[in-house]
């Protein structure tokens, strides 16, 4: 009787499968998945269109722009990233971009939701005065593929670099952003 129940088992142990490093047959190309795709928005906030936030002298006292921007839907902002960038001459910042002046610093910053983007200004002295000058910023709308790496300590060279490394449909548009109400 012990010898046919280590004749069973031996058996069992034997019927049981491995896993080889010999590859099986490859199958047929699947469809290609839905990629890497991005936005770009080129957008210019006009000096005469920055708004107050609070009441001067306020710790939370500072100047702001906010737009329109249907390119972040719910899916896009639950699960995507957005990057944004200031365009000063011919220098890049990547947001938020702090800025040294004689003892203060301003602040350049975004904020978005679904269907908008914002630019915020505020200098550390209370005495945030709106931009003299139109500010340039560019906003990197990223589908939720990208996730899988921290992109948004890139500089916007590093970030144009990895998008074409990773072959990713792309599309940019100069807006007239809209004042979201």
């Amino acid at each position: 009787m012990k010898k046919l129940i280590v004749l069973l088992l031996g058996l069992s142990i034997a019927s049981c499968s491995y896993n080889s490093n010999v590859p099986g047959p490859v199958g047929p190309q699947g469809p290609p998945g839905p990629g890497l795709s991005y936005r770009i928005i080129d957008a210019i906030a006009l000096r005469e269109d920055w708004l107050p936030f609070n009441n001067p002298g306020d710790a939370d006292f500072q100047y702001y722009q906010e737009f329109n921007a249907p390119e972040i839907d719910q899916f896009t902002y639950e699960n995507g990233i957005i990057i944004g960038y200031q365009v000063d001459g011919g220098t890049t910042y990547t947001l938020p971009n702090t800025v040294n002046f004689n003892g203060y610093t301003r602040e350049f910053s975004m904020y978005y939701g679904v269907g908008y983007v914002g630019f915020m200004v505020k200098d550390s002295d209370l005495q945030t005065t709106a931009p003299d000058v139109d500010q340039f910023f560019k906003v990197y709308v990223i589908n939720p593929s990208a996730g899988k790496r921290d992109l948004r300590g890139m500089s916007q060279l590093e970030l144009e670099l990895y998008l074409r490394e990773m072959k990713a449909e792309g599309s940019a548009r100069e807006v007239s952003l809209t004042r979201k109400k």
